[in-house]
């Protein structure tokens, strides 16, 4: 399908929501990059291209080693030059097969007679290996790519990237007859289905010989979530696939690459308004993507901002522009619309402390956020995550909220000002009888106390009231007299008011 005449360029909005594993009270961002390529071949596609890069530790004693995430390398677009190290074009429209590639060294150590073994080494991604032998007619360390690997049998064989066809040369439109295989850069013994990814087996790599090590996939895998410019049109849940697995050995490292397919018009950044990635278990995506999304969607306003990276960028070894000022502040309040707010991350005893400061009215909103190291958008978040929380649990039981309750008139009492002492019975009873007749807050104001102070002043008479029955019936004589006064002064006022 032709493409139309270009357009005048326009960034994809990215929104990636953070991840909470069990245990862990605050969110992270998974570090990943993302990009976008659009193609075409029987009509208008862009790929959703994810990136993210593991460290493991061979001498780790958890089995299957688990991988740690890093910061992940740049995008490479395009076909390596002749004289640099081989790597994977990530911005190719799609990659059927997994690819799996080993790139590194394996140290060859001579017996004592002088004698080199081979290495006889296998790598997989299942219940498949691919054997091949590391050979050198000298010790040291050996690159892993021909003459060194080699099959069993002695003919030279890659494990590492290999070139792949460079679509950029027919601007990625594909005939619909076109062999998008030609895309994977894995040789084709190192190509997988999806389904028969488990794990990364190594084998014969090591000092030692026999030693195999299994590296366990990344925890959670992306889906994406995408949304239109035109009204009317459906947002788009696309399901994103594993489809490359770099293993470098001198680094320690793997990265993973997924890609997902989403329909598109002649003119993609015309047409894509913004992309929301999240991540979740890929049990949980399989078993309940409606739920895992609600998750998703709830903690997006948590999440981090960005354009997508092109193939453009890439190539020209940049990233795109950070999102300005009034760009942020869109981005992150269009995510506010779901219904459901996040989890909370402050602990109770914290927040009820912010709670409890702002009620004083002593200081600004900026010194009291600033004083705990939270601005005022996060500060906006957690207080939806409270107020949801809170409400469900009173209808719960009201655990939560019996706690948070008490938390806060702790903050509260921690609070307390000499002044407050010296507020005696008769002042108490004219405070709390002009705020029952008319604006409390102007009343307080005009007292200068806070709604906190006042709560204080509150607990502290009502509590001797209930102890000493004297102390309450000399209460009830004050309110009366101030009712009194405050009635006669109305009275007054409107007499002279008439007059």
């Amino acid at each position: 399908m032709p493409i139309d005449t270009p357009a005048p360029f326009r960034r994809i909005l990215v929104a990636e929501a953070p991840v909470r594993t069990a245990g862990e009270r605050r969110g992270r961002i998974l570090p990943c990059r993302i990009g976008v390529l659009p193609w075409t071949v029987d009509r208008c596609w862009l790929s959703i291209i994810v990136a993210s890069t593991f460290r493991f530790d061979p001498s780790a004693a958890a089995r299957p080693l688990p991988l740690e995430p890093v910061p992940p390398r740049p995008f490479h677009a395009g076909p390596s030059a002749p004289d640099a190290a081989p790597r994977i074009d990530d911005f190719v429209p799609m990659r059927r097969l997994v690819d799996l590639t080993l790139t590194g060294h394996v140290d060859l150590v001579p017996l004592p007679s002088g004698t080199i073994v081979s290495r006889n080494a296998r790598i997989g991604l299942g219940d498949r290996l691919f054997s091949f032998a590391v050979r050198s007619a000298t010790p040291g360390k050996v690159p892993l790519r021909p003459p060194h690997t080699q099959t069993i049998q002695g003919r030279d064989v890659d494990v590492e990237p290999r070139p792949c066809h460079d679509g950029s040369k027919h601007q990625f439109r594909h005939e619909p007859q076109f062999d998008l295989d030609v895309y994977q850069a894995a040789p084709p013994p190192l190509r997988y289905e999806v389904e028969e990814v488990r794990e990364i087996r190594l084998a014969g790599l090591w000092e030692d010989p026999e030693q195999e090590i299994a590296i366990a996939l990344p925890h959670f895998a992306p889906r994406a979530l995408v949304d239109y410019r035109q009204r009317g049109v459906n947002r788009g849940d696309v399901r994103m696939f594993l489809d490359g697995i770099a293993v470098d050995l001198d680094k320690g490292a793997v990265d993973v690459t997924w890609r997902g397919l989403v329909e598109t018009a002649p003119k993609p950044h015309l047409d894509v308004d913004r992309i929301i990635l999240g991540w979740a278990p890929s049990a949980r995506w399989d078993e309940d993507a409606a739920a895992a999304w609600n998750e998703v969607l709830r903690e997006l306003p948590r999440g981090r901002f960005q354009w997508a990276e092109e193939r453009e960028d890439a190539l020209a070894g940049q990233t795109p522009p950070p999102l300005t000022h009034e760009e942020m502040l869109m981005a992150r309040y269009e995510t506010w619309g779901h219904p459901e707010a996040a989890s909370p991350e402050l602990p109770v005893e914290e927040a009820a402390t912010i709670a409890a400061e702002f009620a004083e009215q002593r200081w600004t909103r900026a010194e009291v956020l600033a004083r705990h190291g939270i601005d005022d958008y996060a500060w906006g978040i957690e207080e939806r995550a409270w107020a949801q929380h809170l409400q469900r649990a009173a209808g719960d039981g009201g655990g939560a909220s019996e706690a948070f309750g008490a938390a806060f008139k702790r903050a509260q009492d921690a609070l307390a000002t000499p002044e407050e002492a010296r507020v005696t019975a008769a002042q108490y009873v004219a405070l709390s009888t002009r705020m029952g007749r008319g604006d409390p807050t102007r009343v307080l104001a005009e007292a200068r106390l806070g709604l906190g102070a006042f709560a204080r002043i509150d607990r502290r008479f009502r509590a001797k009231a209930s102890a000493d029955r004297a102390f309450a019936a000399e209460l009830e004589r004050l309110r009366k007299e101030e009712e009194a006064r405050l009635d006669t002064a109305r009275a007054v006022t409107a007499k002279e008011a008439g007059a």
